[in-house]
């Protein structure tokens, strides 16, 4: 355009530079935080465009347009943009190599603005060329206040212009600007050809199962010719039958050979068994209470206790929490099994004690579990 000011241009041709002033904000924002390596989402893009811009909601086709118009001019070999297809509705604002040398934060704004000015004049004047002498601009001084007087002597070479342009001018103008080209991204393009090869295979193969779906429907509903449907339902419930009977002597088969396996392995230990294993692998945390409670009680060969108060005692020693039972049960395997003279159970009547004999103290504990069968 003419270098004129902005308030002497359309008010469609003020927007749009303005849209494009928003668009290299946005842009150098982005590639503030991002760098400039990496691929511009357009889709995040217009969101920035719109922030900056608070006219209306940025679009793809607006991108284009700002892209068109800079590469329009004659400078416009010189645009640092291009745009790819990413496919999946993905397509991304690139730089030619060539300008993603340069540090992050040094993309020149106003000569890139001054580029898409000067494409817009390029535009403008081709464009005008084309039409009739109506629909071109005509230009006269800014009209000046009449005062008393001589009058004033007009300065031809006044850079200030007012335009006179037909109401549908400007809008047909912007109708035909070009818009910028979306290609398709290299790496894409390589495997383009085996993705529509994997479509074509998919297609085809639903296809054929939607073909074998639809002969099953014609052969359920119309039958062979000339045969009534029943006489056609007898063979099937035939091989159903036999499926069936096959099928429950295979169950039979597998439940016998299932008790017969359980018949030949070892019977499990019973819940007794259990509780004397568990009371003979404690039997030496509570041989080594007992010990200090007869030491408490201040030695002697013999040393007797209420079975009552032992329990309650071992109860609250034992680091393992145990139930009354569980301790009754390992006095009674030491006295009986483990150190049988060591720990003796004395009852009279309903009352009982425990005694330990210092001179039968065992030597060898660990011995003896393993003589029983406990690993130490």
């Amino acid at each position: 355009m003419s270098p004129v000011a902005s308030r002497a241009l359309p008010v469609e041709l003020v927007n749009l530079l303005s849209l494009h002033s928003s668009f290299l904000t946005a842009l150098s924002l982005h590639y503030a935080h991002n760098g400039t390596a990496t691929p511009v989402d357009l889709r995040e893009l217009t969101q920035s465009i719109s922030s900056v811009w608070k006219k209306r909601k940025v679009t793809i086709d607006d991108v284009r347009l700002c892209l068109g118009v800079l590469g329009s001019g004659p400078s416009g070999n010189n645009t640092p943009f291009y745009l790819s297809d990413y496919s999946g509705g993905k397509i991304c604002l690139e730089l030619h190599d060539e300008h993603k040398m340069g540090p992050v934060g040094t993309m020149n704004e106003d000569a890139l603005q001054a580029m898409f000015m000067e494409g817009l004049d390029h535009l403008w004047r081709a464009w005008n060329e084309m039409h009739a002498a109506q629909q071109k601009i005509k230009a006269r001084p800014i009209a000046t206040p009449k005062r008393r007087g001589r009058p004033r002597k007009t300065d031809v070479a006044q850079t200030s212009i007012q335009p006179f342009l037909d109401e549908t001018a400007i809008p047909k103008f912007l109708a035909q600007l070009p818009h910028a080209e979306i290609t398709l991204c290299p790496s894409l393009a390589g495997v383009a050809p085996l993705r529509e090869k994997g479509r074509k295979r998919l297609r085809e193969f639903k296809d054929s199962a939607q073909h074998g779906r639809s002969q099953k429907k014609v052969r359920e509903t119309t039958g062979k010719e000339n045969e009534p449907i029943l006489a056609q339902a007898h063979p099937v419930q035939a091989k159903m039958t036999e499926f069936t009977q096959v099928r429950k002597s295979n169950l039979l088969d597998r439940i016998l050979a299932k008790q017969a396996l359980a018949e030949s392995l070892p019977n499990p230990p019973s819940p007794a068994e259990l509780q004397r294993k568990a009371a003979l692998q404690r039997s030496e945390d509570v041989l080594a209470v007992l010990s200090l409670l007869v030491a408490s009680r201040g030695g002697g060969t013999r040393v007797s206790f209420s079975m009552a108060a032992l329990l309650q005692s071992l109860q609250g020693s034992i680091r393992t929490p145990l139930s009354k039972e569980e301790v009754m049960k390992c006095v009674e395997v030491l006295a009986t099994e483990v150190t049988p003279g060591y720990v003796s159970i004395v009852r009279m009547g309903a009352i009982s004690s425990v005694v330990i004999n210092q001179a039968m103290r065992p030597m060898d504990v660990k011995s003896r579990l393993l003589a029983l069968g406990v690993g130490c």
